[in-house]
């Protein structure tokens, strides 16, 4: 795929998350515009997934642990099919009761969405836990995480750093 393509998805994702939250007269613009470019590079480039196949056993894995950023995840399942002929009409539908675009991801309501989070510093650590079973199981996988700043300062995400280099999970990025 070329750089304009993944510019030209990256430019969609933009203008869903807009829409979103726009129409919820609530969320987080910045984070989740923050990520719109990594989400096009990472969803239409380099993860080995299928829409039509959301649980296949070698899929590439992504833990959006700022969830508060959901409404970029939630465009990238969109435009890339895990939510069907459907997925479009969701888009108003971002924290209304009963969607299941609710302000943090949540993975017993939405196809493609492999962590729930919110609570901000466990991500990498469920990632890990992710990449560790793969190499545990000789499973080819990637575990993609993406954190915000703040959490950053968070002690679990400096241990969990130092457990992905002790356990050497060059299959998390």
């Amino acid at each position: 795929m070329k750089i304009e393509d993944l510019q030209k998805e990256a430019k969609t994702l933009r203008k869903d998350i807009i829409e979103m939250i726009y129409r919820a007269k609530s969320g987080h613009p910045g984070g989740s515009l923050s990520i719109a470019d990594i989400l096009a590079v990472l969803y239409w480039k380099e993860m080995n997934i299928d829409p039509k196949n959301p649980k296949m056993e070698n899929r590439d894995r992504l833990v959006l642990s700022k969830g508060h950023a959901a409404p970029a995840l939630y465009a990238a399942l969109i435009e890339k099919g895990f939510l069907g002929d459907e997925g479009k009409n969701l888009i108003p539908t971002l924290r209304k009761w009963h969607s299941p675009l609710q302000g943090h991801p949540d993975m017993k309501k939405l196809s493609g969405v492999e962590m729930s989070t919110g609570s901000l510093g466990q991500g990498l650590s469920a990632a890990n836990g992710m990449a560790l079973s793969a190499k545990i199981y000789n499973n080819d996988f990637r575990v993609y995480t993406i954190l915000g700043d703040g959490e950053l300062q968070e002690g679990q995400v400096w241990e969990a750093a130092m457990t992905a280099a002790h356990y050497k999970l060059d299959n998390l990025v």
